[in-house]
């Protein structure tokens, strides 16, 4: 059965392509780029554990951008030190990158286990996941998943990402 969110993602990426324009020069067809365009972006990480919740809030400005069969989200997550933050989304999964401080390049696949690895500057790790659900509608996505670090449980963390459309870093 197709996943339900995959169809308001195609339906997404049908608008951005619609609002590409088709140009000729000389009766040569000239390429069109995939669609990008700058967002405001908002992420809110929720952690739950078995003795508390916890919830991280980051807003940044980003770039929405198509990709062969979905679409990406890119961002600067701002810490002590900037971390460069890529997430896509095509079909029944999401493919998490993070440059910098924080190194780690993991794909969640709903109903799967997941493995990669994690390094910070306390050393390589193996993350493990869990994907329980991947959602998708219009400006806003989320995913929950339970994780695991060096085999050891830390908690079930839900991920939700809305964005706007935004002339504010100017892409």
């Amino acid at each position: 059965m197709p996943n339900p969110a995959f169809a308001v993602a195609k339906k997404e990426i049908k608008k951005m392509q619609d609002r590409r324009k088709s140009c000729t020069l000389d009766d040569e067809v000239i390429e069109v780029k995939p669609v990008r365009y700058p967002v405001r972006l908002r992420q809110v990480t929720s952690i739950q554990d078995d003795a508390m919740r916890e919830s991280v809030e980051l807003e940044a400005d980003g770039t929405l951008f198509e990709t062969k069969d979905g679409f990406a989200l890119k961002f600067m997550q701002e810490d002590e030190q900037p971390i460069d933050t890529t997430i896509k989304w095509s079909h029944d999964q999401v493919a998490l990158n993070r440059k910098g401080p924080v190194s780690m390049h993991h794909v969640f696949i709903l109903g799967q286990n997941t493995k990669s690895g994690y390094e910070s500057q306390f050393g390589q790790m193996v993350m493990e996941t869990e994907t329980a659900t991947i959602e998708m509608t219009e400006q806003r996505m989320q995913f929950q998943y339970d994780l695991m670090m060096n085999h050891q449980p830390v908690g079930l963390y839900t991920i939700e990402l809305t964005w706007e459309r935004s002339e504010a870093n100017g892409i």
